[in-house]
């Protein structure tokens, strides 16, 4: 069992590392704020699916943990102190922050462990090959908990055009209305398009969508259900019979889950 002083040191670690990015020169950054709001969320979603699968509270802090933390990065590499580090993915930035922090390393080496391979597999495009099933079961919960919470962060930025997503700088994306039809293409015929093949935001827009066949959980699904996610990101885009074709692949495919 893990010992709730350990666990209350890393709630307070968390609150500790993250207020400054709450006040001046970070919450100038709208960036920074939907960050924090990010993880957030991702730990109340870790959390209900965490209910629903009815784990022990030892999975239960497992899980969020590696929720509480897995985005951390992102605002480490922002301190004066890391802007050298070279660190380009933030799940690595993620982890680096985790070794260095006294109360992770309370932990026993076993869950530091599963943290670590969690957090660093949360947003690569596969799950990993050649993990236990204890680490592949913490990795498709949190991949589900960080997807759900993008959709709705993507579905606010469609509907209110505030807080453009960094994606669209960091991949260059064009913001033509348009999509791409070899894009669509390779997810009808049962491909798993990359970041590489988008092109514009729309694209994206689409990508973003074809995330439901890389869930996982039963709740997670009645969740993206509730919420109609796909069918707001599904209004946003042109209408052709690509688009119309991905969508009805999509509802067939969460209608067979739930």
């Amino acid at each position: 069992m893990v010992p709730l002083e350990i666990i209350n040191l890393m709630r307070i670690s968390f609150q500790s590392f993250i207020t400054p990015f709450k006040h001046d020169p970070y919450n100038k950054d709208l960036t920074v704020e939907k960050t924090i709001e990010h993880i957030e969320k991702v730990v109340d979603n870790i959390l209900i699916l965490a209910d629903s699968l009815e784990l022990s509270e030892n999975e239960r802090i497992i899980a969020e943990m590696a929720a509480r933390f897995h985005d951390i990065g992102r605002l480490w590499v922002l301190l004066p102190e890391n802007s050298e580090s070279g660190l380009t993915d933030h799940a690595e930035a993620s982890i680096e922050y985790l070794k260095a922090n006294d109360s992770f390393n309370l932990f026993e080496k076993s869950i530091q462990n599963i943290i670590i391979q969690v957090i660093r597999n949360h947003n690569k495009p596969d799950l990993p090959q050649k993990e236990n099933e204890t680490v592949l079961f913490y990795i498709k919960l949190l991949r589900d908990a960080d997807k759900l919470d993008i959709w709705r962060s993507t579905c606010e930025f469609i509907t209110r055009k505030t807080g453009k997503p960094n994606i669209i700088n960091e991949l260059n994306l064009s913001e033509r209305a348009t999509v791409t039809p070899s894009f669509c293409k390779l997810i009808i015929e049962g491909g798993i398009p990359g970041k590489n093949d988008l092109v514009t935001f729309n694209d994206f827009v689409i990508f973003q969508m074809s995330w439901v066949f890389d869930l996982h959980f039963k709740k997670s699904f009645q969740i993206l259900n509730q919420k109609q996610y796909v069918r707001h990101l599904c209004d946003s885009l042109p209408k052709n019979d690509s688009v119309i074709e991905i969508y009805r692949m999509l509802r067939i495919y969460i209608e067979n889950r739930i």
